[in-house]
């Protein structure tokens, strides 16, 4: 079960970039950048690449700013200093599951802090 995002409480704007989103996408959900269009999709089973986490909800066809590091409050509850990761289901990343990328790590029980990872090259 994922998390759901409560609030973005921290992040740095020279970190952030923008995209077109290609669905509905929910504030704090983690996303990627597709290579077939250029376009911003949810992060799910297909894609195992994060390249941040929506600072807002849009619907398909609007511009979303990402941000690649923040401090996010999330509904679960998490483990402070545990992993947090991304995997198979779209939504937020969560300290309570074991997900498929590790992006960064609890700080409370409501709080997880959030860094896009660097991947291996694509060959």
């Amino acid at each position: 079960m994922a998390a759901t995002c409560l609030g973005i409480t921290m992040y740095d704007i020279r970190t952030t970039w923008k995209g077109v989103a290609q669905e509905t996408i929910a504030m704090g959900m983690s996303v990627y950048l597709s290579s077939a269009d250029n376009d911003i999709r949810r992060l799910d089973a297909v894609n195992g690449q994060c390249h941040g986490w929506a600072l807002e909800s849009v619907v398909a066809g609007e511009t979303l700013t990402i941000v690649t590091a923040c401090r996010m409050t999330v509904d679960l509850v998490q483990v402070p200093g545990r992993r947090a990761c991304v995997g198979n289901v779209a939504g937020c990343p969560s300290t309570t599951w074991a997900g498929t990328l590790a992006v960064g790590f609890g700080l409370s029980t409501t709080t997880i802090w959030l860094h896009v990872p660097m991947q291996v090259a694509e060959v």
